[in-house]
């Protein structure tokens, strides 16, 4: 490696320092491996006390007036009701008539207990209706019962003061979403006309899903977007924050590592949003974060006042979340070089995923294929190598011969370049050309959930680190375990390092850094994801056989060494560019008026 090829190779090192930085800032010193218990039981079907029969449909319900007083929360039994579709089982109470628990079928948490969201006995969801005389109505008080219902949706009631609040649930076909509505009928006469609002509150206490409580905070927050803007936005990752929105917000999520819950406005009719994101201080927290939203929804005096929701409760996998149509595939991190893994990335690993079972090999045919497509990168890499380094003899005398004076050494060698007709930059671009692949990786394979508890050889979970063995004790910038996928990138990244520096002939202190950054990878890798380290370890493997090939089979060295003496006999010729020459024009004309007026 020259020293513009080491100067490349240092700026991707700052670059990938920097990304992990921002990434790992909030993976402080946590690794208690505390796991939310799971208050939710198995929901039961519908009670015999249902209003309809079991082949009710969703039809409208005749409402009959009630006077009693906003019941009291303890006065009645508590009861579960549950809809279901071939990915979710939810779990509805009577009480405030909310959602006490989404079962995600067929997923596990990583403690191999069924995956559920939404199921923190601490969690709320609640409307606050003023009434007139001063009386204010919480639903999550409210005695919600079933007044229609079938396997994938439910109709719940509520009678309070001679109005209705119903809340309507309903289950798409084989999806992740659930139509939500909130109506209220016949308030139109008992709310004050000052009282043109209703009230909302959620609050979500997110449980651990993922292998440890830093893996998680790191990426869990609250993303929203508007509906006149493209992009979304999103709160801190590393500490608290609290937000008020603009007006004309279309969602709002509850997002975390793997899975998110998001609330979509169908009729935009959401003001005055606020959203939040608290870091627990308890050092066994049941929770990874607290998030809450609140917002307010205009009345607008409707004897059936009726508010449309959508909840998309489910995976952050990218092409389900690009079919919302709303954005929501932006809630998933791919960082600056996203545009990368969007368009080329993830279409070939699903591509490849489609046929290929294994996803260690689809890691390794991905791996095979990105190399493929960089071998003519690769190649003009090593033939510019090559060239500096049959130049290497002639630069050493020129570095003898000036000895101190570094401005005539570096005159001399661009001399000897163009001469030669060998760039200084040949090594360096290609490398930096291949920036944009390796900094997406670093983002794509931490956040593919595709890879989530996917086994390969030793690593149970190509999404998480790979432990071969437990420390028992914590090194700093290390951690407290081996990851073996961690240390084969390290040693082929030495062993690829050495043979540059026997090719190119590097010495001194570039060559110590050189071997130097490898082993500070080491450190920084060690609690990735063991699909981004294999996948750098067979980039490095295949990129070691590509120079072997291209040395055997591609590159003379002969007949390079005598294609330079050729070029070193042949005038040099300096290239003017079109703004160097539009001022020399102009200089010759200036002149000649100056002569023409003497």
């Amino acid at each position: 490696m020259d020293k513009k090829s080491i100067i490349g190779y240092v700026l991707i090192f700052i670059i990938l320092l920097v990304t992990f930085y921002f990434n790992q800032q909030n993976a402080a010193e946590i690794e208690a491996q505390a796991q939310t218990e799971d208050s939710l039981k198995s929901v039961n079907h519908l009670k015999d006390s249902l209003s309809a029969p079991k082949s009710a449909t969703l039809s409208s319900i005749t409402d009959t007036a009630s006077t009693a007083i906003i019941p009291v929360i303890d006065t009645f039994i508590a009861k579960t009701y549950s809809i279901e579709n071939s990915k979710l089982k939810i779990a509805i109470s009577n009480k405030g008539g909310r959602m006490m628990g989404v079962l995600l079928k067929g997923l596990k948490k990583y403690d191999s207990t069924d995956l559920y969201l939404l199921n923190n006995p601490n969690d709320t969801f609640n409307y606050k209706i003023n009434l007139k005389d001063g009386v204010v109505i919480n639903t999550s008080d409210l005695n919600f019962v079933p007044s229609a219902s079938s396997k994938s949706a439910i109709v719940m009631d509520a009678k309070v003061n001679g109005g209705t609040v119903r809340m309507t649930y309903k289950l798409k076909t084989q999806s992740y979403c659930l139509t939500y509505n909130l109506e209220l009928i016949n308030f139109h006469d008992i709310i004050p006309q000052s009282g043109n609002y209703i009230e909302f509150d959620w609050v979500s206490n997110i449980g651990l899903a993922e292998r440890t409580i830093s893996d998680e905070r790191s990426t869990s927050t609250v993303f929203y977007k508007y509906k006149t803007d493209e992009s979304v936005e999103s709160l801190s990752t590393t500490e608290n924050e609290e937000k008020k929105l603009q007006k004309g917000v279309e969602w709002f999520s509850f997002k975390q590592k793997f899975f998110n819950t998001t609330l979509i406005s169908k009729t935009g009719i959401m003001e005055d949003v606020t959203v939040n994101v608290e870091i627990p201080v308890d050092e066994n927290p049941t929770c990874i974060k607290k998030m809450t939203a609140s917002a307010v929804l205009p009345y607008e005096f409707n004897p059936n006042q009726k508010y449309e929701f959508e909840f998309y409760i489910g995976t952050n996998h990218y092409p389900t979340l690009t079919a919302q149509k709303i954005g929501l595939q932006q809630v998933i991190s791919l960082g600056f070089f996203g545009w990368v893994s969007k368009y080329m990335i993830i279409p070939i690993f699903n591509w490849l995923a489609t046929f290929i079972q294994n996803f260690g090999l689809v890691i390794l045919m991905l791996t095979l294929i990105i190399k493929l497509l960089l071998f003519p990168l690769v190649y003009k890499s090593y033939v510019s190598s090559a060239k500096m380094r049959i130049l290497k003899p002639e630069i050493d005398e020129i570095k003898e011969k000036h000895g101190s004076d570094m401005t005539k050494v570096q005159q001399e060698n661009m001399k000897l370049y163009k001469r030669a007709g060998v760039s200084p930059m040949g090594g360096c671009l290609p490398m930096l050309l291949q920036l944009p692949i390796l900094l997406a990786m670093f983002n794509f394979f931490p956040a593919s959930y595709e890879l989530r508890q996917k086994a390969f050889l030793w690593a149970n979970d190509l999404s998480t680190f790979d432990s071969v063995f437990e420390l028992g004790f914590n090194i700093p910038f290390y951690g407290t375990h081996i990851s073996l996928f961690t240390l084969l990138m390290t040693v082929s990244t030495l062993l690829y390092t050495r043979m540059n520096n026997q090719l190119t002939g590097v010495s001194g202190q570039m060559k110590w850094i050189s071997y130097l950054m490898p082993i500070l990878f080491l450190g920084f890798f060690n609690n990735y994801a063991s699909g981004l380290t294999y996948y750098y370890f067979l980039g490095n493997m295949i990129t070691f056989g590509q120079n072997v090939l291209i040395r055997k089979f591609f590159v003379d060295e002969v007949k390079l060494h005598k294609q330079i003496e050729e070029n070193k006999k042949k005038p040099v010729v300096i290239k003017k560019s079109g703004f160097q020459k539009r001022l020399e024009d102009m200089a010759k004309k200036n002149a000649t008026k100056t002569i023409k007026k003497k």
